[in-house]
Formats: structure tokens, C-alpha cells, sequence
């Protein structure tokens, strides 16, 4: 099913994207070292210019950094030493987040997902001198640069990146921000930038795909930085035309060749479509897209009013995500629901849908109730979730957000969560934004500023300059997909938290 009038809107907000062109700023050699992130770092070798002075044979490599990363298409000015081309040139290239994607280049792929997704290129170009501009987009910061076979030796012109994005520049760090800040910052404003492309992609290098519940984190973040409302309004319209037949919104789009919608449903995102919107409107003013959506966000709520009410009765909301870790998401389930019915409340409120707040809010008091009643833990004065009582951070973040508990209560609840080791961690930055978003709720503006040097803190320290998918400091190799970190996403838009954080204050919001 497809709303072409949504399509025609996410149309008519098409922008182009900006292209600059960026260089190597220096010859690195991969190096395996047991106590660098996932056991490999790079170390300077020479200055570029230095090193493509001589010309290259059979057989030789190198690596180049550009300093950090970028998403865009790479251009190679190559020649034949001698002009005497009697065969064609053959290269291998890999286009690396990270040094284990250039370390383990020749380990075999163990990774549940489809190996394509590996950034490595076999190039045979038959005529030389040529400037040749490979035709896919990559997201890269160094260059693995393998000649497999040249006529006599290989001489290397040029080599440059033309990179892109929605938005070019980077924001000047505020006053206030000490020497961290500036570092968190920065990287989180580049993780954001280099996933806003057409869409605002979850990953660059892999996946690709525009996601529901990433994408409300996101606006977040674009709305203290880049301001760029017209591309979060494309991928608004874009969610909201391919509603699944019940009329549930899909989890995901995707945008090329043309836009179509994915198969993949999640209760959570679903629900959270409200948040975004609320969002959206609070920035723009845009009353005109709140009321062409509002038809569709209440839907959300009549798809799963039922089965949020079977939490207290051994069920509970089908499909969500929360987190890539195992754990119940029974309580955690439930507490999306309520957070965004809260702002669905919000939205009928400014629409002048009073009859639809008044009932809302009834369900809010009435979920309030019964999730204290059902899932609160008196003993342990935590919430736990599904049969075997679980405790989990991502229950007690949502039982925050969801205002279930409040004040001193909410402030106590998550100090308790902190002295309880058996509780199950999050992995993903994007549960961490939602603990950053519950001390924020709750009036912990030292604990917040604390978890942000604590955790995305770490990902500096590691070498990293963009924020990952997956982060677990204790556990560098971790991924949800198979048995192999180079298919993780090491840029990945829903770990950009730290410049919303960082700067929410100052822009009143």
C-alpha cells in the first residue's frame, strides 16, 4: 500500500547534496596491538606527497588516512611509468571505518549478514594515463591500495575523495566546552552529517536504510546543529507512505532506486512516530504535516492498545526492538507505549482534539497505575519484566521516560539501577541516548555529563572520531550479526548523542 500524496511531498522536498573534495594527510601502516580497539591501530609511515614520488610494482600496497571520515566516491589520476601499456592495471581496494576492516582483510568472513556489505573493490582499468572515478558511494577513512598487476611500474598522480552530504560544515564548539566536549561534539556532529545523504541513513557503509526509531534520535540532534527541518520533513513523508496493510508503519525505507517500503515492522518505532512529530513541530511550526499525520500516529496506539494491556497477563507488545541485547522487553515495551501516547496527548492538545486528549490521558493515568501496580518490585524497588522477573537497564530507562516514576523517585529508581550488577546492559548507543534522556527527565545533570565522558568518552580514547552502532567498552569484538566486526556499522546516526546533550541547554530547548 502506498500514499502517493505523501510520496509527492517527500518529493517536493528533494534538496541536492554538497560535494567537497578531500585528500589523504598521510601513508599509515596497519599494525595488531593487543591493547588497540579491536587489537589494530595505524601508525604514520610518511606525507602522501612524499610517498607518490616513486612508482609502484607488482605486488606493492599501502594504506592512505584522510584524517577522518567521510561518505562519497574516490578518484584515482594513475599512469604507466614507461606509457607502454600492454595490459591492463588491476587493483585491489578497500575503503576502511576502522583498522580491523585493513587487519583482517584476509580472515574469512564469519559475519550473519551479506559479505557485499565488505567496502573491497577489484579495479581493471585498460587504458593509462586515465583519471578514473569509481562509480559507488562509500564511508571510509583510510584506503587500502593493493597494485595486483601493471605494465612495468605504476605511477600515482592523484587520489582523492570527493565527499558528500546534506549539510557540509560542522558547527564551531560552544564557549563553554572544555577540551572533551569539543572532541565529543565534533564527532557526534560528524557521525550526524555523514548519515544525512538523501535520507538520513542509519549506517553509510552498511545498511543504508532510513529508520523510524533512529530517525526521531536524530531530529534531536539536527535540531541544536544543522537546522536541516526540510530533509527530516523528506524522510517524514517517506515513513509515512508505505504504511503496511493494518496500517502500521514500517520500520524502515528504503530510498533507492526509488523509495519503497520494508516488510520489517517495530512496535517500539511505531509508537515513537508521535515523539518525532511532536519534535518536528515544536522546531518548524509545521501545524500543516502534524494534522496530515496525526490520523496515522493515533493509529499506531489503536494497533496495540490490547496487547499493551496483556503486559499485566503474561503478554505484552509483539516486536520491539529497545536494544540488540537479550533481555525481556516486556516492561520496556510497555514503557515506549506510554512515553509516546504522552506525546500523542500532546499533539491532539495542539490540534484542538480535546475529546482524543481527554481519552489519552485517561489511559495514560490508567497504564501508570497498572504498571506500578504489576511490575514494581517492592522488595527490590526496581521494575522487573516477564516471567522470570527480570531487571534490566532498558526497563528502568523506559519506566522514567514514561513517567511512571518521578522526582526523588525517578532519581532514587536510577541510583539503585547503578548499585544492581545482575541488571542487563545496553550495547547500543541508541539505549544509552535514551539513559541520557532519562537522568535529563530526572534532574541528574551530573550523572548525565558523567555517562557521556564515561561511555561515548571511551569511543575518543579508542581512536574513533564518528560514534559506532555497537559499543560495549569490556567487549571490543561484539556484534549482533555473526561472528565478525568488520560488518558493523562504526558510523552509525543513533549514536550522535552527545552534541544534542552538549548543546539542548543553550538553544532553550
Amino acid at each position: 500500500m502506498e500514499n502517493s500524496f505523501f510520496l509527492t511531498c517527500a518529493k517536493q522536498r528533494n534538496s541536492a547534496l554538497k560535494h567537497w573534495r578531500v585528500r589523504p594527510v598521510a601513508v599509515v601502516k596497519c599494525i595488531h596491538d593487543d591493547a588497540a580497539w579491536q587489537g589494530w591501530q595505524m601508525r604514520t609511515v610518511s606525507r602522501p606527497a612524499e610517498f607518490f614520488k616513486r612508482p609502484f610494482r607488482n605486488g606493492e600496497r599501502f594504506i592512505l588516512d584522510f584524517g577522518e571520515e567521510f561518505v562519497g566516491q574516490l578518484s584515482l589520476r594513475l599512469r604507466s611509468s614507461e606509457n607502454f601499456n600492454d595490459s591492463p592495471v588491476r587493483l585491489k581496494l578497500i575503503f576502511a571505518e576502522s583498522p580491523v576492516e585493513i587487519g583482517e582483510r584476509n580472515r574469512r568472513y564469519q559475519g550473519s549478514l551479506s559479505r557485499a556489505w565488505i567496502q573491497e573493490e577489484i579495479v581493471t582499468l585498460d587504458d593509462m594515463p586515465q583519471l578514473y572515478k569509481l562509480p559507488r558511494v562509500y564511508a571510509m577513512r583510510y584506503l587500502y591500495f593493493e597494485v595486483i598487476a601493471t605494465p612495468g611500474k605504476l605511477c600515482v598522480e592523484e587520489i582523492y575523495f570527493t565527499a558528500q552530504s546534506a549539510v557540509r560544515d560542522l558547527l564551531p564548539p560552544l564557549e563553554q566546552f572544555d577540551a572533551d566536549e569539543i572532541q565529543l561534539d565534533r564527532a557526534a556532529q560528524r557521525t550526524l552529517r555523514n548519515c544525512m545523504q538523501e535520507v538520513v541513513l542509519d549506517g553509510p557503509k552498511r545498511d543504508r536504510r532510513l529508520w523510524l526509531g533512529d530517525l526521531r534520535l536524530e531530529a534531536q540532534v539536527n535540531a541544536v546543529t544543522f537546522r536541516n527541518f526540510d530533509l527530516f520533513e523528506r524522510c517524514i513523508y517517506l515513513l509515512a507512505a508505505f504504511p503496511h496493510a493494518n496500517g502500521q508503519i514500517p520500520a524502515c525505507i528504503f530510498d533507492k532506486p526509488s523509495p519503497y517500503g520494508c516488510r520489517c515492522v517495530l512496535s517500539d518505532y511505531s509508537f515513537l512516530f508521535s515523539d518525532l512529530l511532536l519534535l518536528h513541530y515544536q522546531e518548524t511550526g509545521n501545524r500543516k504535516l502534524l494534522e496530515e499525520m496525526y490520523p496515522l500516529a493515533k493509529k499506531q496506539f489503536d494497533l496495540f492498545r490490547a496487547d499493551c494491556r496483556n503486559t499485566f497477563s503474561g503478554g505484552g507488545i509483539p516486536k520491539t526492538f529497545i536494544d540488540w541485547c537479550n533481555f525481556d522487553r516486556t516492561v520496556a515495551g510497555a514503557g515506549t507505549y506510554l512515553f509516546s501516547l504522552r506525546k500523542l496527548a500532546a499533539i491532539a492538545a495542539i490540534l484542538g482534539q480535546h475529546s482524543d486528549r481527554k481519552a489519552f490521558e485517561r489511559e495514560v493515568a490508567e497504564l501508570v497505575s497498572a504498571l506500578r501496580a504489576h511490575t514494581f518490585d517492592p522488595g527490590k524497588k526496581l521494575f522487573v519484566s516477564g516471567p522470570k522477573r527480570e531487571i534490566s537497564w532498558a526497563s528502568q530507562i523506559w519506566m522514567v521516560l514514561a513517567e511512571t516514576v518521578t522526582g526523588d523517585e525517578a532519581k532514587e529508581l536510577l541510583a539503585r539501577l547503578e548499585e544492581t550488577p545482575e541488571a542487563i546492559s545496553p550495547v547500543t548507543p541508541y539505549l544509552h541516548h535514551h539513559l541520557l534522556a532519562a537522568y535529563d527527565l530526572a534532574g541528574e545533570p551530573e550523572k548525565l555529563r558523567r555517562h557521556l565522558r564515561n561511555y561515548w568518552g571511551k569511543m575518543i580514547q579508542a581512536g574513533m572520531n564518528v560514534f559506532p552502532e555497537v559499543f560495549v567498552p569490556d567487549n571490543p569484538r561484539l556484534t549482533p550479526y555473526g561472528n565478525d566486526p568488520r560488518i558493523n556499522s562504526a558510523c552509525h546516526a543513533w549514536s550522535c548523542a552527545p552534541a544534542y546533550f552538549l548543546r539542548k541547554k543553550q538553544s532553550g530547548q
